[in-house]
């Protein structure tokens, strides 16, 4: 029975290593498209998120919004939160770009760029043309199927 339980715990910690390796290697990809930069500065309060990108050697993770390069939101409270501390970002030469994890808060935020997220079991990523207009962004060719006019 021991041995049993010994190997479905160290199946477990092999699935969850897994799904954190390909859960940052997406977001990798992600970023450097929205920040074509060496190291990128990502803020989030996410705690799962932290933690997954604490593994990372490009992405580093910044203590206070205005000082990252890209804003990751993941519920709605933060959401809320970031949107009253933008307006303080709007006066620094490059404000840091909106993503998010869920469709509602692309549709609720009218400044997120785009949106990574799961819908019946398959990965979704959007990205909204206007809105990475007002950043100057440009996606590579592969990114264009997942580019939208709008929502």
């Amino acid at each position: 029975m021991k041995k049993i339980l010994t190997v479905l715990m160290l199946l477990y910690g092999q699935l969850h290593a897994l799904e954190r390796e390909s859960t940052l290697k997406i977001y990798h990809q992600i970023f450097s498209v929205l920040v074509p930069k060496p190291v990128i500065r990502v803020f989030t309060d996410d705690r799962e998120y932290r933690q997954v990108f604490a593994y990372s050697k490009r992405i580093f993770l910044s203590r206070d919004p205005e000082k990252a390069d890209v804003i990751l939101v993941t519920n709605r409270s933060t959401l809320s939160k970031i949107r009253g501390e933008r307006e303080n970002m709007r006066n620094k030469e490059r404000e840091p770009v909106l993503f998010v994890t869920d469709y509602r808060l692309l549709k609720l935020s009218p400044e997120a760029v785009g949106a990574f997220y799961w819908r019946k079991g398959r990965s979704q990523l959007l990205f909204i043309k206007n809105r990475l207009d007002k950043h100057n962004i440009t996606l590579p060719k592969e990114y264009k199927n997942f580019l939208v006019d709008a929502l």
